[in-house]
């Protein structure tokens, strides 16, 4: 008989492929007759929730069970978690279920006595006959599981066994977990955690553990666009914890390390999609709250702080690409070029080893950029603007925030390599992709 799911299912049929055995109809009779005799429902047993589901199946030609049901069962009938149990020792006890529920010698039995007294109409025949099978089926799979027990925790101990050996021994064929390095620094830190070659005086170490020194020179002073769109950058205007705007930066990045002497990294091209993504609070919302209302409310701010009147023109120009009419309390995101950017960071190791030529490593860094946007009421009385510097956890707040704010991002955040776009292969530099909203056309 035909498996009704996909994946993961055992169905539970007659031995007799032939045999007209009608479970569903079974199942019914069983759930209802059993209920009627005790006055209360088995709603807490997993297979009864499966049988009620199974009365409205028409095809009930056989019952399935997905392995989530199986577990249910394992736990609620036999008192076996799944989750306190090795995994071999689990898929064990699975199969054991899978089986013997399909081959139970008791459904051709089961199935002609159902159909003998529904054609009586003998319901206390019923009620008996019923309850005594559905516990019959329970011990069986009962004593089916504790055979099985001894030989579940035998083949796990064996195998636990056979790894210890594996790793004392060394041997070549064993497979060991995959080895993963976690590395905390800061983002100037990470510029130049990477040596390109082992460094000698280091012990050949990759890992460049000694202080950094900043640049001393600033050529460029940072613009304010590009601070506003740096890293983990997040803008507000609120009163309390009430927000009319909120805007974080939230670029997503990937790091991968790389031997460039080896065969260059096949690396596919991404597509971006630059569309507006509402993320919308309540389905009930409607888009149809003006954004010039937020515009003029930001507008006159102007005159309240004037020191602010740069960064308040950065949050007009952003408002002012959403559509014209939006759901207010909702959040929105944008990518904002159509390819990643892609750069390599390294420290140069002045006089390397002659045999560390073979390596040339670099950690290869992508940057898809994105922001999201917050928007709530349109009105707010006194309000506070307020720009968060997320990776150092400093806020800037009043009317020298500007100011300040500049002299943060320039002392501490100005040491950027250059950019190249995956696209294209332009390069670019931090400050100028920042200030242009992380976009340029190939």
């Amino acid at each position: 008989m035909a498996t009704q799911e996909a994946i993961d299912i055992v169905a539970i049929n007659s031995d007799d492929d032939e045999s007209d055995l009608d479970i569903g109809n079974i199942l019914y009779l069983f759930t209802v007759c059993y209920n009627l005799q005790h006055n209360k429902p088995f709603s807490n047993k997993p297979l009864i929730q499966l049988f009620k589901r199974l009365i409205n199946n028409e095809n009930k030609q056989s019952t399935v069970l997905t392995n989530t049901e199986l577990v249910d069962i394992l736990n609620k009938e036999f008192g076996i978690n799944l989750w306190d149990i090795h995994e071999l020792e689990g898929e064990i006890y699975l199969t054991i279920m899978k089986k013997y529920l399909k081959d139970w010698p008791q459904w051709d039995e089961f199935d002609k006595t159902i159909n003998i007294m529904k054609n009586k109409n003998d319901k206390d025949g019923l009620n008996k006959m019923l309850e005594s099978n559905y516990h019959n089926l329970i011990d069986y799979l009962k004593v089916m599981l504790e055979r099985a027990q001894t030989l579940a925790k035998d083949t796990v101990n064996k195998m636990i066994e056979d790894k210890t050996i594996d790793a004392k021994t060394n041997k070549p064929d064993s497979k060991d977990d995959d080895v993963v390095l976690e590395i905390q620094c800061s983002r100037q830190q990470l510029n130049q955690v990477i040596f390109r070659r082992p460094h000698p005086d280091f012990n050949d170490s990759i890992f460049n553990g000694a202080d950094f020194e900043p640049t001393q020179i600033k050529v460029n002073r940072l613009p304010l666009d590009a601070i506003l769109n740096w890293w983990d950058v997040r803008v507000s205007i609120a009163r309390g914890t009430t927000y009319l705007y909120e805007r974080k930066t939230t670029h997503q990045l990937s790091h991968v390390l790389v031997n460039k002497n080896l065969m260059s990294r096949y690396n596919p091209l991404k597509v971006l999609s630059q569309e507006i993504e509402l993320n919308r609070f309540s389905k009930l919302e409607q888009c149809n709250t003006s954004i010039f209302q937020y515009i003029a409310f930001v507008e006159n701010l102007k005159a309240k702080y004037p020191t602010l009147v740069p960064l308040l023109k950065f949050i007009q120009r952003d408002i002012k690409l959403l559509p014209n009419k939006i759901a207010s309390r909702a959040s929105y995101k944008r990518y904002t070029n159509k390819y990643p950017y892609v750069r390599y960071l390294y420290k140069e190791v002045k006089k390397p080893d002659i045999n560390s030529r073979k390596y040339d490593l670099q950690l290869e860094e992508t940057i898809a950029p994105q922001y999201r946007l917050f928007l709530g009421p349109s009105q707010l009385l006194n309000p506070t603007v307020e720009v968060e510097c997320s990776a150092c956890s400093i806020k800037f707040i009043g009317p020298s925030l500007v100011a300040e704010m500049k002299v943060h991002f320039e002392e501490c955040h100005a040491d950027e390599k250059d950019w190249k776009c995956t696209n294209c292969n332009k390069m670019f530099s931090m400050a100028t992709l920042a200030q242009n909203w992380w976009t340029h056309k190939c």
